[in-house]
């Protein structure tokens, strides 16, 4: 299953800010059956966001989030189906927007289509899964869990063997799990080994091309460091009310995910932005072949994430659908990812001292939290298809269905039960 991951961004009408961002407001109250747009009836969606951002000398821009299955001329169509009346209203407020009512079709996805951002990188923690498979073998999980409580309840549970083959007769018996033998792999052979290619021959053809290309990148590694020297910091401490501000949209109740929007300025100067590519393009690199089962240099609690590089190379924007809260998740990059972490936003304005681009930077964790803090902006509206589960949660349904229907031995038993 190829899973797409975008934004359309536009810029929004500055007299249109205020009914925009009430508008939004209105949508992220319910964002699941709104009359604007209702996210719940997006079958192939996962994760989506409206965010509304406003930053001196860029005015206000509209970043329209949406993380969903298969590819964006199989979306659209269905998009437009469920929400060309409250999109029409929603895009009448941004520049450059012509269409004239919500029955125009061809002018509405012909707009979509040419404010498209595509991620320089992206991570995606439960690959190979629909958001419609993610709910079904949620709801498996839930009818077995019940099915072998109400075993022992009846003390018909002798034993783990015994559980396990009457859970595989409950499921063969009833129709409604007949997709279960059929589901197939999370991953398939060929998109792994596509993945696994191009890293070994990029990896070939550097070690291939080192004695052309050494002696350039080491000059312009001691032109970066001599920035780096140089580069102002932040010093003090996030803002107060906009980190209250920031706190009162997380953590919502009743679910164990959050959402989390940045946008920073990218350091002045062509070697900032094209050092920047590299380390994304390399990031995307890595991720395509080394994180697909869940964690991202060991985080495991990405849902879905991405950097973009906007406005011409100017600003980088980041957009995460994450387990757990911004403090843990913040910690998590700290300790396992530092290195990622700050050869991406070392690039940009106000991070912490950095050497050599990988060195320092988001070691310092409380500086790097009131930058990330900083750089954050409210979500104004976030809707997820399965707010309710985590990663590791997701793929442990998977491996219950995968392992379901499979002879297993006495311990290999008591191990699928113990994951109900």
């Amino acid at each position: 299953m190829t899973h797409t991951i975008l934004t359309f961004i536009t810029a929004v009408k500055q007299e249109q800010v205020g009914n925009l961002g009430e508008m939004l407001g209105q949508i992220g109250k319910n964002p699941e059956t709104n009359a604007w747009v209702p996210f719940r009836s997006l079958k192939q969606l996962h994760f989506a966001s409206f965010v509304l951002h406003k930053a001196p000398g860029y005015g206000a821009y509209l970043v329209f989030e949406n993380n969903f299955d298969g590819t964006l001329e199989d979306y659209l169509p269905d998009l437009y189906s469920q929400a060309c009346t409250g999109l029409h209203q929603i895009y009448s407020c941004c520049q450059d927007y012509s269409v004239a009512s919500a029955t125009d079709r061809h002018g509405m996805l012909n707009y979509l289509r040419a404010h498209v951002v595509r991620p320089n990188a992206y991570h995606i923690g439960n690959t190979g899964r629909t958001a419609e498979r993610v709910l079904m073998e949620k709801t498996l999980r839930n009818a077995l869990e019940q099915q072998a409580d109400s075993l022992v309840r009846n003390g018909q549970a002798t034993s783990d063997q015994a559980v396990l083959a009457n859970l595989q007769q409950f499921v063969r018996s009833d129709p409604q799990w007949s997709w279960v033998p059929g589901a197939g792999p999370r991953e398939t052979f060929p998109e792994k080994l596509v993945a696994w290619a191009k890293l070994i021959v990029t990896g070939v053809a550097a070690v291939v091309l080192s004695p052309i290309w050494l002696i350039p990148v080491l000059l312009l590694l001691l032109v970066l460091r001599y920035k780096e020297s140089t580069d102002p910091v932040q010093t003090d401490s996030a803002d107060s009310d906009k980190v209250q501000q920031l706190m009162d949209e997380e953590n919502r109740t009743g679910s164990v995910q959050n959402h989390m929007a940045s946008i920073t300025n990218v350091k002045p100067g062509w070697l900032r932005r094209a050092t920047l590519w590299v380390v994304l393009w390399t990031v995307n690199l890595l991720a395509r072949a080394r994180a697909t089962h869940g964690s991202l240099s060991g985080i495991p609690s990405i849902h879905f994430a991405h950097w973009s590089i906007i406005d011409n190379g100017r600003r980088l924007l980041f957009l995460s659908n994450f387990d757990g809260s911004w403090e843990n998740y913040l910690d998590d990059f700290i300790d396992k990812a530092a290195i990622g972490l700050t050869g991406v936003w070392s690039n940009t304005v106000n991070f912490p001292r950095t050497y050599f681009l990988i060195f320092g930077g988001a070691a310092d964790g409380p500086r790097f939290k009131a930058v990330a803090r900083n750089s954050q902006t409210v979500t104004n509206a976030w809707y997820s298809a399965y707010w309710d589960l985590t990663v590791q949660g997701i793929d442990n349904s998977s491996s219950i269905r995968e392992d379901l229907l499979n002879s297993l031995d006495s311990t290999a038993a008591s191990a699928m039960l113990r994951r109900l």
